[in-house]
């Protein structure tokens, strides 16, 4: 192999971080960097990183990215909000999968706090060394604190040089640990959990790391505890598992008890009486998570048909066709949506993908139309 699937081989083998054509360019790149600053070829870079912990360590902080921002997907939050009021006293865990530079996990204790609830507490774990220390340090630039409220601000933040710290009294409800969702068991690390927030952490996985994954997380999840997803997520089939459910409006996944089959009471069951796009977007979803592609893909082509203006449509389309394995129909259904926003005027609801922002589905489209289509 050369350096190149080599580095890519390593990744996947030990950080189940699947290869794709649109990062091919951007490793080879990193592995340059890193080269550079070793003072080797690439090469001898590579055979670092094979070798040698705290090398694999780096390249995997560089390839991976902790950006985010406080109350991300805030629908998402207005459902924790929902299930932590309801919960009873006794203790209860969020785990948050892959806590990125922190801003996450802060985020729940934020949001734990005004609800009033001492009794739950949250682990928060990375793949990252460098993301656990952010986290572990809890400071933040002007930049990075945006996603919070003037209110929040005062209530939560220290201001200090450069920016600003976490309150200590926040920090001391978040403990961080190491873990590697796609290769490790977390039952050492995590207690049974009430809430898993696991964020646009299984786009970086493969098929076979994905199924691991998810299993992983509801191993750790008690019996109707609740999964959140992040948008670029794909999941695959989870049925197994889990039952798509909606809280405030927002769809997340329930934890059903390993002996149970998944079925759902007729009366609550929701039926499409009319071709309304919310609900052809939501029963999309639905089919989505159920693993049933080809419910899905009927779903959200019908919302196409009713409304040919709407992005958000396409988008879902162009998933579910990539999930099916269709890829030339899903660069067709994602360039659609590309045309969409272009003929947009700039305030279509962007609801459907749970609270992000245009900008952020505009940047999905892009990557998704540079893609390599077979």
């Amino acid at each position: 192999m050369n350096p190149l699937e080599q580095a890519a081989v390593l990744l996947r083998s030990r950080a189940g971080l699947k290869a794709e054509p649109t990062s091919r360019a951007r490793l080879e790149r990193l592995l340059q960097e890193g080269a550079n600053l070793a003072g080797v070829p690439v090469h001898s870079y590579v055979d670092m990183v094979d070798t040698e912990p705290a090398a694999f360590a780096d390249l995997l902080d560089r390839v991976t990215v902790q950006h985010s921002s406080f109350f991300r997907d805030p629908a998402q939050f207005l459902a924790l909000a929902e299930l932590v009021v309801k919960s009873t006293d006794t203790p209860h865990t969020i785990w948050c999968a892959g806590c990125g530079n922190g801003q996450e996990p802060y985020s729940l204790a934020m949001l734990l706090d005004e609800a009033g609830r001492r009794n739950w507490h949250i682990v928060a774990t990375d793949v990252s060394f460098h993301a656990l220390a952010r986290t572990e340090k809890a400071q933040y630039t002007e930049r990075e604190v945006q996603g919070l409220s003037p209110e929040r601000r005062k209530q939560y933040l220290t201001p200090i040089r450069g920016g600003y710290e976490i309150a200590a009294f926040l920090r001391r409800n978040v403990r961080m640990a190491h873990h590697n969702l796609a290769r490790e068991d977390a039952e050492a690390r995590v207690p049974v959990s009430a809430v898993v927030f696991c964020r646009n952490v299984l786009m970086y996985f493969g098929p076979e790391e994905t199924v691991a994954s998810i299993r992983r997380l509801a191993d750790r999840l008690a019996p109707g505890g609740h999964l959140f997803l992040g948008h670029s997520d794909s999941p695959g089939r989870m049925t197994d598992y889990f039952e798509p459910v909606r809280v405030a409006g927002t769809l997340c996944y329930r934890r059903v008890a390993a002996a149970s089959p998944i079925a759902q009471p007729a009366g609550q069951r929701k039926v499409l009486r009319r071709p309304d796009l919310p609900g052809l977007v939501a029963a999309g979803e639905m089919a989505a998570a159920s693993g049933d592609l080809r419910a899905a893909v009927r779903a959200f082509r019908q919302a196409t048909y009713l409304d040919p203006n709407v992005a958000i449509s396409y988008f879902q389309l162009g998933a579910a066709l990539e999930r099916a394995g269709d890829r030339r129909e899903s660069h067709r259904a994602f360039a659609a949506a590309g045309l969409a926003m272009m003929h947009g005027e700039g305030d279509e609801d962007v609801s459907a993908l749970g609270g992000y922002t245009r900008r952020d589905l505009a940047r999905a489209i892009a990557s998704k139309l540079t893609e390599e289509v077979a």
